[in-house]
Formats: structure tokens, sequence, C-alpha cells
């Protein structure tokens, strides 16, 4: 039974020696690139990829510690350069236009002059009026900026509403629908879960076979579709919805665990599907699978935020219905 197994290229990151976080390209023939080593945490770092897939971004978000940095890499050289953010407001996301120009989403909620007319709020920015949402949440304005020639260039400016559930944020910037890839953008490959509700039949399947979770963490089952059948993993509840071991899948009609997973039971994980191939990550291993087969092809560890290196893609998203802008 001779097979050619799809070749595949991950993005991870990796504590650099002895401090730092160095982000690396990996083929599955093995063959490993660094791509660039920042003085930060790997847990803090979020990435984007340029269009044409030779530029990136390292963004250390600072998690609320420090005031957040980035680095633009370049790919071919092994070059990064450090990029100074706007100083207006905080940068919340950092992306590539079409173009491969840099563009930084900025929140700004601290010191704005709030005046009234005929009954409605607004602020005043620049000269101009801003009207503010009539809706829940705090609202404030986001800016968009595009970096040329060593300078941040003003794109655009809207109100809008951040710290609440479903409020837009920087998200309400035309801009934001325009990017090919960001440090906030949904990655294409993560597999789409849907819940398994009380009594459903593969739930009360799971329950039988699964008597020890590992863990108590309050959830559901869900279950993930791929060409080769479901995958099924326990979502526990919370703020932000968290996907855990156990992991179960069909092979000659038994549910088991994919092979050699060894991963802590209390383990997050994140599944990607390209192709055949399932990509397992854990907060710090990596597992790939033959989906097909159901065989585990490579097994990684000491890595952070495994995911498959983007495929080259141009966007095509709508401007968000939304947005709130100036009179």
């Amino acid at each position: 039974d001779v097979y050619k197994i799809q070749g595949y290229t991950l993005s991870f990151l990796e504590a650099a020696s002895p401090s730092g976080c160095t982000w690396i390209r990996h083929e599955s023939a093995g063959t490993r690139k660094p791509l660039a080593t920042v003085d930060a945490g790997c847990e803090r770092l979020k990435l984007a990829w340029g269009p044409r897939g030779r530029q990136g971004l390292v963004v250390d978000r600072g998690n609320g510690e420090l005031p957040p940095r980035a680095w633009q890499v370049d790919f071919e050289s092994g070059q990064s350069t450090r990029l100074l953010l706007p100083e207006l407001g905080h940068t919340d996301t950092l992306g590539f236009d079409e173009a491969g120009h840099v563009v930084a989403l900025v929140s700004h909620l601290e010191d704005l002059p709030r005046k009234m007319d005929s009954g409605r709020e607004y602020f005043l920015f620049d000269g101009k009026r801003f009207f503010l949402p009539e809706a829940d949440g705090s609202p404030g304005l986001a800016h968009a900026y595009r970096h040329e020639a060593g300078q941040w260039k003003h794109l655009e400016t809207v109100a809008t509403l951040y710290e609440m559930d479903g409020a837009l944020g920087t998200e309400a910037l035309t801009t934001a629908s325009r990017l090919t890839s960001s440090t906030f953008s949904q990655d294409a490959d993560r597999l789409s879960e849907s819940a398994l509700e009380e009594g459903n039949k593969d739930a009360a399947r799971l329950d039988a076979v699964v008597k020890d979770r590992g863990h108590t963490a309050y959830g559901i089952w869900v279950s993930m579709e791929t060409h080769q059948g479901p995958l099924y993993a326990w979502e526990a509840a919370g703020e932000l919805p968290t996907l855990m071991l156990p992991l179960r899948w069909e092979v000659n009609d038994r549910l088991v665990e994919p092979e050699q997973l060894a991963l802590a039971p209390t383990s997050a994980v994140a599944l990607r599907m390209r192709g055949r191939l399932l990509l397992v990550s854990a907060e710090q291993a990596a597992r790939v699978y033959d989906a097909k087969t159901k065989k585990r092809i490579a097994a990684l560890e000491n890595v952070h935020g495994a995911r498959f290196w983007p495929q080259q893609r141009t966007v095509t998203a709508a401007a968000p219905t939304t947005a709130v802008t100036a009179p």
C-alpha cells in the first residue's frame, strides 16, 4: 500500500536561546528556515503574511503589560526591521493590503472631546465630526494608516463601538475588509465545528466510548466535517469557547483517538485541515496526520502556534455594512 503523502509547509514559533522567540518555516521534507528572532515570549506574538509570500509581520501584543511592538520580516533575506507603530491610540491589528503595504488599524478611546448637536453626540477629531453610534458599547474612533516610505499615512477614520459582544471595533473600517492577511484574520484552514446537542446519537456514542475525558471542563462535544469523515473534540464553555482533548475519529467503525497523539488530556488544541492532512496544534506541540489512512506522519515538540503556511490569495471581501462614517 504505497501512496504519496502530499508535501506541506508549516509556520510555527519556537523559543530562542537564551531568550526571545524565532519564527520558523518548516517543510515536510525536513528543511527548516528561521525567518526572524524577536525579544518577546512566543505566547505573545501574532503573525501576518504579505500577499506575494515574500514578507511578513511579527507583532508582540504586549498583553496589556507593555505597549505593542512590531517587526517587518523579509523572508528571502531573513532580515527583520523594527516597525514603529502609529503614535495615536492603540494598534489593534496589523496586516497587508494587496499592494504589500503594511496597514495598521488603531482603536482610539482616550482623550476624545464629545460635543452635542441637536441632541446627538459627536466626537471632534481633526476638525471633523464623527457622530456616536446609537447602540450599547464604549464609543470611540477607529483609524486606518498605511506605511509608505517610512511614514504612516492616514487612510480612514470612523466612529465605532468597543468592549461589547458583537461590537465591531476597528472592523468597522472599510480598510479592515481589504487586508489580504492580518494579525486578526481567520485562518482558512481552521475546521469549523458544530455542536452535538444533548441526546444527539454521536454525543451519546462519544460519552459511551470516552469514560474519562481526563479533565472536568464543562462543555459539549463538537463535530468537524473533513473529506475523510467527521472529527470529534470537546469544546470547553467559557467567554471564548476552547477546543480540547479528547479527540476522536472513526477507524474501522470504531471511535478512536488519533494514533500517537501523546498530548496532555487538558491540552487546548486548534485543528486545521489542508487537502487530506490534519494538523493538531497544542500550546507547545504539533501533530500532522494523513486523514485518509489515519496515520500520524509528523510530530513536533516545543513549537507554538503551528499552522499551515498560508496559500497566497487575493482579497474579495465586501465592505462592512455597519461602518459609521462622518457626515
